[in-house]
């Protein structure tokens, strides 16, 4: 039930046949779960059971942890809560990628190897989301929640299940409970922002429908063509995700719910540390509070500060996907976070000092950061270590003998369009702030680029192949 579809206007507008009237009510969250586990439900009813067992323990664990002041004790039930939904994610996810990288021969992989394991829908997502809550309850910065149907909303809520942007309880859960008012100004600048969200899907589809042929086939490709093939891929997994994003925060508007901003005009940064606060960034958030931070942060001597982001993000790699590519992703993606570490710890002080100096690198570090994040994409869309090599040769002689890409000249439009976009995200936020007074030309600015944009991304939509957004799959 993709949210650009017609099916899930039908299930959207039934919801709020339902919420509407108990919205504020104590009967608003047993709404709010039973259409949340429809909507998961609807994917695959096998694994609605999964979830729920998630939510159960979790929900168990978290108020066992109020209950006692045993460090020896607190420490056993907040392990158990890692391992619960850490194994949950390691059976359906990791387990055939662990038989086949430790298995000692074949045949003994092959006798441990599982089959076709189906992987249910958003488990990375809401598992992270609720350990968080053990977790938190474990620090002692947030409350045990008092009622399993809070907690089942908190990690339920359909807008963010499938693929976040991963919530906090202190974030989310009051926002359920006593939502803001539904004003004009919501819905109208909800509308728009769901229409921007579609449109960037579409994009997204057009550029997938260009690249996709080539990928499948590296070695007939041209190395221009390869080379402008990754960069076209970087825009479109954030086109892609960035474009659900708003569309799942579009929602929650519209209700009255803030949901966590989950991009922030990510390709405009000037580092890969300003990079990762600006790519998804609850994830980003996630890793920091609970991994990074955890193992001494930067409070830590600085080779071991550069081993924990050596080591989180090569995590983050495997959080994505279970194969060695994405390790070698999020491998590379740490590495380029060390280097931006000894970089400010060697010349950041020097730099403040010399203003003129300090802007020049910016200005040149823009398109560095640019290009090494879309390169590191090579791993993430190749399937095997062996294709990347073959794309990174392509690479390699495109850079030795550089030549004109044979590509149509809409991915042109593409760039600029999504620059545009970015360029307004980047130094104004929304166009049309939600927060602004309602005025009349205000309502004919919403109505107008609401219709533009959905317009344009229904016809980019319906025009190509359909996708399922790429997160899914994570």
């Amino acid at each position: 039930m993709l949210f650009h579809t017609p099916l899930f206007l039908v299930f959207f507008l039934a919801f709020l046949c339902a919420y509407l009237p108990v919205r504020g009510t104590r009967w608003a969250i047993p709404v709010i779960v039973v259409f949340s586990s429809i909507f998961y439900g609807s994917w695959n009813w096998m694994f609605l059971p999964l979830l729920w067992v998630t939510i159960i323990v979790d929900y168990s664990l978290g108020n066992l942890l109020a209950r006692t002041e045993d460090p020896r004790r607190r420490t056993l039930l907040v392990a158990a809560s890692v391992v619960v939904n850490l194994g949950i994610l390691g059976y359906f996810k990791y387990w055939n990628f662990l038989v086949a990288s430790l298995a000692p021969d074949p045949q003994l992989a092959a006798r441990l190897t599982l089959g076709n394991i189906i992987l249910p829908l958003g488990i990375s997502f809401y598992v992270f989301q609720s350990m968080s809550y053990v977790i938190d309850v474990y620090r002692r910065t947030q409350p045990p929640m008092k009622r399993l149907l809070d907690f089942a909303a908190f990690v339920t809520f359909f807008p963010h299940l499938i693929a976040g942007p991963i919530q906090r309880v202190q974030q989310l859960v009051p926002q359920l409970l006593k939502p803001d008012a539904i004003t004009l100004n919501r819905v109208a600048s909800g509308m728009l922002l769901f229409a921007s969200g579609m449109l960037r899907k579409g994009l997204g589809d057009v550029l997938a429908g260009w690249h996709d042929p080539i990928f499948q086939n590296i070695a007939a490709a041209s190395p221009a063509t390869v080379t402008l093939a990754v960069f076209t891929f970087g825009l479109q997994i954030y086109l892609d995700f960035s474009g659900y994003s708003q569309m799942a925060v579009a929602l929650a508007r519209m209700l009255g719910v803030d949901l966590i901003q989950n991009f922030n005009a990510p390709y405009l940064s000037t580092s890969m540390r300003e990079f990762w606060r600006r790519w998804h960034i609850s994830l980003s958030m996630w890793l920091r509070d609970y991994l990074y931070i955890s193992l001494g942060g930067s409070r830590v001597r600085l080779p071991v500060q550069i081993g924990n982001l050596v080591f989180t993000m090569t995590v983050c790699g495997l959080w994505h996907g279970a194969g060695w590519n994405f390790a070698l992703w999020g491998l590379l993606h740490g590495v380029y976070l060390a280097v931006n570490t000894l970089f400010d710890r060697l010349a950041g002080g020097w730099l403040s000092r010399h203003r003129l100096v300090d802007r020049a690198v910016t200005l040149v570090s823009l398109p560095i950061t640019y290009i090494a994040a879309n390169y590191a994409w090579i791993y993430f869309r190749t399937a095997t270590f062996d294709q990347a090599m073959l794309a990174n040769g392509k690479i390699a002689e495109f850079a030795l003998h550089p030549a004109w890409p044979a590509a149509p000249p809409g991915l042109v439009l593409i760039f600029l369009a999504v620059l545009a976009m970015d360029l307004v995200t980047r130094f104004k936020g929304e166009i049309l702030p939600f927060q602004a007074q309602l005025t009349a030309t205000r309502v004919v600015a919403y109505a107008a680029c609401t219709a533009i944009l959905l317009c344009a991304g229904i016809v980019l939509i319906v025009g190509v192949p359909a996708h399922q957004f790429i997160y899914f799959n994570f």
